[in-house]
């Protein structure tokens, strides 16, 4: 049984004030403690990312063998330029998201929007009536 749950499933309020048994929204709030002055236990917000930091990591690394010295990261790039010369759309595509940005996505469907202009008098009559 949890702390504070009677037999029935019923959570008691454990306050020196106020030991009536709690149901919905009650039950849940009674349930809410907050952390204790100073203390927080995810000061960096979210979690680690282990293989974002690995990839991070060996971006900088020196490809092994490599005769020209290269890291992982200028390899990959040089990798991209090269199919890029060849025509491939996806790495022409990546190169210039990553220098230029992203290109600005269209709104809608297209096609040329229209304004309405609306007369509230006319309005007000046609809907209630009034003269």
């Amino acid at each position: 049984m949890a702390d504070g749950e009677n037999g029935d499933g019923l959570v008691t309020a454990n306050t020196e004030q106020n030991s009536e048994q709690l149901t919905g929204r009650k039950r849940s709030l009674a349930n809410l403690k907050p952390w204790p002055k100073g203390f927080c236990p995810n000061t960096r917000g979210r979690g680690p990312k282990p293989i974002t930091e690995a990839y991070a990591k060996l971006a900088h690394k020196k490809v092994p063998g490599d005769p020209k010295g290269r890291t992982y990261a200028e390899l990959i790039a040089e990798g991209q330029y090269t199919a890029a010369s060849k025509g491939k759309t996806d790495a022409e595509r990546e190169i210039a998201d990553r220098l230029e940005g992203k290109a600005a996505q269209p709104f809608g469907d297209g096609t040329p929007s229209m304004s309405v202009t609306l007369n509230i008098e006319m309005v007000r009559k046609k809907l209630f009536g009034d003269d």
